[in-house]
């Protein structure tokens, strides 16, 4: 790219405390990267070298210049809000189930999902109530009868022969 004016830095850092800020963070690879990279671009280097130096591609270089330009040292940090596929229940879906699964006996995770299934029409996985169970609090335990002839200190008889 012939003839293209090089971007500037801001000074949001000095030199003394990008080293320290690399120093501190050999631990956390990608901040290491980035504070060597603007470490880099600050002494004088162009982003393309400073990009291929560290083995990173040309429009990330100038991605990350850009953000430390305009955001500072919080412009480095990442930015994981928002991520990931939105959920299927909603919120308020999801403090409602716990009343209606209260009302239920014996529930399976297949019957779990029949009535998510026909009350908010959202298929999931059994493996997904599983979890959806889990984060509500609900364990799943085998049952088993309690005998009514059994005596009240059935326990104390057994361990005394």
């Amino acid at each position: 790219m012939v003839n293209m004016v090089q971007k500037k830095v801001e000074n949001h850092l000095s030199n003394e405390k990008l080293k320290e800020r690399i120093r501190d963070a050999k631990k956390d690879c990608g901040m290491f990267k980035k504070y060597s990279f603007i470490y880099a671009v600050q002494n004088g280097k162009k982003v393309s070298e400073a990009s291929e130096f560290l083995h990173i591609s040309e429009p990330t270089g100038h991605r990350w210049l850009d953000r430390y330009n305009k955001e500072g040292e919080d412009g480095l940090k990442p930015n994981y809000k928002n991520m990931g596929r939105p959920p299927k229940l909603s919120a308020e879906f999801k403090e409602e189930l716990p009343k209606i699964l209260e009302n239920e006996d014996n529930l399976t995770p297949q019957r779990v999902h029949e009535i998510i299934n026909n009350r908010y029409g959202v298929d999931y996985s059994l493996r997904q109530i599983d979890r959806i169970m889990e984060e509500l609090d609900f364990n799943y335990g085998k049952p088993y009868q309690i005998f009514a002839q059994k005596p009240k200190d059935a326990e104390y008889k057994l361990k005394k022969t």
